[in-house]
């Protein structure tokens, strides 16, 4: 018969690393290519790496005579950044174990169902990665609320992608971070109608924006509790690492804005031309596009009747695959903004791993006191290191095709 004590050690020995990692990429197709920084090392304060804040790209400069003087003017400035590592959770809670175990054959089938349990719940871990790697600005806002609602479950947003069935949400102010309501269970989403039903009436202003329950207090301003995603992590104003885009400039990314302009292929070429000319790169070898499969649809369809007689890849037959713009390659995800197309050097961004996705053997498995119950823990500590951030580019307002 299976006791408590085999079971935690049944998972320990299954649910390794690299067994979690396989998983995550099922849900994560774009979060799971970032290559892991093996030296972000954390120590009392934080966890510390380089970052170039100023310097001539270009290199250094010719003097006209020898004087064995150096520049006065660094050419270049690297400085020692510092970040604390987020820290993430996933519990899970299992109940009716002393049921299965009493009868015979039972045990068996329980254990099944905590293995399929811990399957879906690191899939579902990787799909959180996913979507906060494409849309977070660190705050962990889902999306904001698009108008006033009064007592109402069916609740209008700028976007319902984010959102999955049986989430816990609340509403609050993004500037002071003040609780307008929930929180609330969502029982549904509706993605193009762009509105979720939520499990009681809530009453908001325009704006509110929409977070998970408990990752903010609901009492102070909106503070960074998730790992920073390209929403903070590309842009051309604010601050990064609590360093100042305005003082360095080379913290800047490229960003082109539009006004529910339809994407073409000037637009493209146009994100491509300025990290081309302004990062003064010698190609984009190792570059990217990154959107959700609307804006790859879209552009499919600006490209295909073209390249049919062009590219001799493609076929003419009814399936069709584009998966790259000038050679580049183009990541598609559901948890992209469907106005955004991204465009980065895929070794700019690292993952900053401290502790990996795994289950937490010092506590393994505890039991929920007065209860047939006990539950389990996965754990995650990182933070998402921008190393060369005037290598990343987007361009934002574009239009959404009907989905």
């Amino acid at each position: 018969m299976i006791t408590f004590e085999t079971l935690g050690d049944m998972l320990l020995r299954r649910y390794v690393v690299d067994f979690i990692a396989q998983m995550q990429q099922l849900s994560a197709p774009i979060y799971s290519q970032l290559r892991e920084n093996t030296r972000f090392v954390p120590s009392g304060d934080g966890a510390y790496f380089p970052i170039r804040i100023a310097g001539n790209e270009q290199g250094g400069g010719w003097r006209s005579t020898d004087d064995n003087q150096l520049p006065t003017a660094g050419n270049e400035l690297i400085k020692q950044a510092r970040v604390r590592p987020k820290k993430y959770y996933h519990v899970v809670t299992f109940s009716g174990l002393s049921e299965a175990v009493s009868q015979r054959g039972g045990e068996d089938a329980f254990a099944n169902s905590i293995s399929d349990a811990l399957s879906q719940a690191v899939k579902r871990t990787g799909a959180n990665f996913e979507n906060n790697f494409l849309r977070s600005d660190g705050t962990g806002r889902l999306t904001l609320v698009n108008g006033t609602q009064t007592a109402d479950t069916v609740i209008e947003v700028d976007d319902a992608r984010p959102f999955r069935q049986g989430q816990m949400v609340e509403f609050l102010n993004t500037s002071t971070g003040l609780r307008s309501d929930g929180p609330v269970r969502v029982m549904s989403r509706d993605v193009s109608a762009a509105t979720i039903t939520v499990s009681s009436a809530v009453t908001l202003v325009d704006n509110d924006g929409v977070y998970i329950y408990g990752e903010q207090s609901g009492a102070a301003a909106p503070v960074e509790t998730t790992a920073l995603g390209l929403p903070a992590i590309v842009s051309a104003t604010g601050t990064i690492y609590n360093i100042s885009r305005t003082t360095y400039p080379v913290l800047q990314s490229k960003v082109i804005s539009v006004t529910s302009q339809a994407l073409d292929e000037s637009l493209l070429r146009r994100l491509r031309k300025r990290l081309l000319t302004e990062s003064d790169m010698a190609s984009t070898d190792g570059y990217v596009f990154v959107s959700n499969w609307d804006q790859y649809d879209r552009y499919t369809e600006i490209a295909l009747p073209f390249r049919r007689f062009n590219d001799n890849r493609l076929e003419l037959g009814a399936q069709q695959e584009l998966t790259t713009f000038e050679g580049k390659p183009w990541l598609i995800s559901w948890a992209a903004d469907p106005a955004v197309v991204y465009m980065l050097n895929l070794g700019a961004i690292e993952r900053g791993v401290v502790r990996p996705l795994s289950v937490d053997e010092r506590v393994n498995m505890a039991w929920v006191p007065g209860q047939d119950a006990f539950t389990t823990a996965l754990k995650y500590y990182g933070e998402n290191v921008a190393r060369l951030i005037n290598q990343t580019a987007k361009i934002t307002g574009l239009s959404t095709p009907t989905y």
